[in-house]
């Protein structure tokens, strides 16, 4: 579909956009304080003692009486954080206009979740606390080892196992739209394995793109949202932002900063369990009673690292932005992308440095459309 690239930013959608954006930070930041809460006071009453004995009295063995543990200190969070989940989730893009789906849809979707999780998270938890009592000196180190052999693994299988659970995939069978992103990746000397369209619209109103995968599941996904409103050459220059991510190999980057991140904090949360173990009646850092201590650090240092890893995130984007400008050389395609991305996401044109800097992974749409004005001039491009 060829469009009219002249495209203007909606005062009305940047008023909406500003409000949902504080309103869904707002309630992210009330999430957090809920699970330090939640987890604090678990911790500080002595709750978890008692639930671990209970625990063991009721499976009688080591693997059990984890599981058991895990899944109730999960429900417990469940219980108290679904009213925010559902605000957040459902009712907020609901009220704006984001989401389509009907609150049963989005209670399928929310199991579907919330199932993958327990299951990862549980597996997981019986996998750290195997590594404390057979390597207490270095189970951290093992541990993070293993988390980045995982999420390499979650990189390959996730877009062929878990993103069919929840979006319908299919070829793009688009022919002469196909033939000019064949085009652009043979320029770009990247094999992409294959190009698919994902059923977006079904779930939202927003338009999105992404690259996934690694190696032989690695492919380029655009949303229907996105191939049924945008031009083709607009097409094109997201097409090629996803190339410049191949090029440059941000997937393996992201995953190898996260994985050091992951580290530093096993680190800490090693310190803070031998203190647990010496302060708060733990019988070792391999009882099970110190897992909400466990999590709790890992979650701290999460949030702390995020700001960092944003920034890296942010700057990748930029290089990804550039080389999309230098392979198509249509940098009045990119901005009137990103003015419709603004307009039809709800996404804020121009939030506060701060904001950028705290929450982004992206750089704002005010900063990649001045990335492609400098292009324009530097390069002597038309806009």
């Amino acid at each position: 579909m060829e469009l009219d690239a002249e495209v203007s930013l909606d005062p009305e959608r940047q008023r909406q956009a500003r409000r949902y954006s504080s309103q869904r930070r707002a309630i992210a930041l009330a999430e957090l304080a809920i699970a330090g809460v939640y987890l604090g006071g678990l911790i500080l009453a002595g709750e978890t003692n008692r639930l671990r004995d209970a625990a063991v009295g009721l499976t009688g063995g080591r693997v059990a009486s984890i599981a058991l543990f895990f899944l109730v200190i999960w429900a417990g969070y469940l219980i108290i954080s679904l009213p925010l989940g559902i605000v957040s989730g459902w009712m907020l893009p609901r009220r704006y206009g984001m989401s389509v789906q009907t609150f049963g849809q989005w209670c399928v979707d929310w199991l579907k979740g919330e199932t993958i999780a327990i299951v990862i998270g549980a597996a997981m938890i019986e996998v750290v606390y195997a590594l404390l009592l057979a390597t207490p000196a270095y189970w951290w180190l093992v541990a993070g080892v293993l988390y980045l052999a995982f999420v390499v693994g979650m990189a390959n299988l996730a877009p062929i196992l878990l993103l069919p659970l929840f979006y319908k995939l299919t070829p793009l069978d688009l022919p002469n739209l196909e033939e000019r992103l064949e085009t652009l990746a043979r320029e770009a000397r990247v094999r992409v394995r294959g190009v698919f369209r994902m059923n977006l619209s079904a779930k939202t109103t927003a338009a999105n793109a992404a690259l996934m995968g690694l190696g032989n599941t690695r492919r380029v996904v655009l949303g229907d949202t996105l191939l049924d409103n945008y031009s083709s050459d607009e097409i094109a220059v997201v097409f090629a932002h996803e190339l410049g991510h191949h090029v440059h190999g941000d997937v393996p980057r992201l995953i190898g900063t996260q994985a050091v991140a992951t580290v530093v904090g096993l680190y800490l949360a090693n310190i803070a369990l031998s203190w647990g173990a010496a302060n708060l009646g733990y019988r070792g850092i391999a009882d099970v009673a110190d897992l909400p201590l466990l999590i709790l650090i890992l979650g701290v240092v999460s949030a702390a690292t995020a700001p960092l890893l944003n920034g890296l995130s942010r700057k990748m984007e930029r290089a990804a932005d550039w080389y999309a400008l230098s392979l198509t050389q249509m940098p009045g395609a990119f901005i009137s992308t990103m003015t419709r991305l603004a307009n039809q996401n709800l996404a804020e044109y121009q939030p506060a440095p701060w904001v950028e800097v705290l929450f982004y992974d992206h750089p704002s749409i005010a900063n990649r459309v001045r990335l492609a004005q400098r292009f324009a001039h530097e390069r002597g491009v038309a806009q």
